[in-house]
């Protein structure tokens, strides 16, 4: 078993930008140095608040939603949703404010296999694939974007997936309570993009999880591959704390044989920081992960 591991470093951020974003989501900009390396769609940022600013001790992993090159660096952007004491210290940071940045940080979706990239979105899970979508766009790919929520009000960031899907691919909405799009869930919608045998697609999704088990459930009946980006208790970003464990499917313990490198997990759990947090969604099993 290989996994990609990146260069990352830790690195001075400073707050370009905030705005709110829709339904208690908050759009952060952040400028960074030219030592970190840029981010592949699917991988997270480490971000620490000064502790005497925001009583928080350890970093916030951050998926990154866009990234923009400047002449001295890199503008990060972050969908993300104030919910603890780290993330709302996030919130009321102004511009100019420092951080620290550690990056880029874990797997992400691979996006050059051969076969239609079919983006699955779920509420904020749209953010690492809003930054897919927009890599795809330059790379002259088309695609399928599939975004859904409970209602049209926590589609966030839909103009934003509007405005990354122009030209090259095409967007499909849905909502629990059919205030946009179809009525029902991205599974359901998934149902109309069935592929053809001349037309194969591939799956790279992001959502919560009860979600991201009912898109492995659809891809492996009807064997069709998906890369799921799953979310966990993070403290280090790095493999050292061992708080982000994952189980493995019987397949995921086979691929990882009896030799695991240091920062990686055990032959039962997948660390999610190293081994992820994107997956093969064959590699975890869906009866044992909350």
């Amino acid at each position: 078993m290989t996994v990609a591991v990146s260069a990352w470093r830790q690195v001075r951020g400073r707050v370009d930008q905030q705005a709110d974003f829709g339904a208690g989501h908050r759009w952060l900009e952040l400028r960074v140095t030219a030592e970190l390396e840029p981010p592949d769609p699917g991988q997270f940022i480490q971000l620490l608040i000064p502790s005497h600013a925001s009583g928080a001790f350890l970093p916030r992993p951050m998926s990154v939603a866009s990234v923009r090159p400047l002449r001295d660096g890199l503008m990060l952007g972050f969908l993300y949703v104030p919910i603890g004491v780290g993330t709302h210290a996030l919130a009321a940071l102004p511009a100019g404010a420092e951080v620290e940045a550690l990056g880029p940080l874990g797997r992400g979706f691979p996006l050059d296999r051969p076969g239609t990239p079919v983006l699955v979105a779920g509420g904020r899970g749209v953010a690492p694939l809003l930054f897919a979508a927009e890599s795809l766009a330059r790379l002259g790919r088309r695609f399928e974007l599939l975004f859904g929520a409970r209602d049209r009000a926590h589609l966030v960031g839909l103009d934003e997936a509007r405005r990354r899907v122009a030209g090259r691919g095409r967007l499909h909405l849905s909502t629990d309570d059919g205030s946009a799009g179809i009525k029902g869930t991205v599974v359901e919608a998934l149902d109309r993009l069935s592929p053809r045998p001349d037309h194969p697609m591939v799956i790279h999704a992001c959502g919560p999880h009860a979600m991201l088990a009912a898109v492995a459930r659809w891809a492996a009946e009807r064997r069709v591959t998906a890369w799921v980006a799953m979310e966990s208790v993070m403290a280090c970003g790095t493999g050292v704390c061992r708080g982000c464990p994952l189980a493995r499917s019987a397949r995921g313990r086979a691929a990882f044989g009896s030799q695991p490198p240091s920062l990686l997990g055990n032959r039962d759990y997948a660390m999610c920081c190293t081994e992820g947090p994107v997956f093969d969604s064959r590699d975890l099993d869906w009866e044992r992960i909350e």
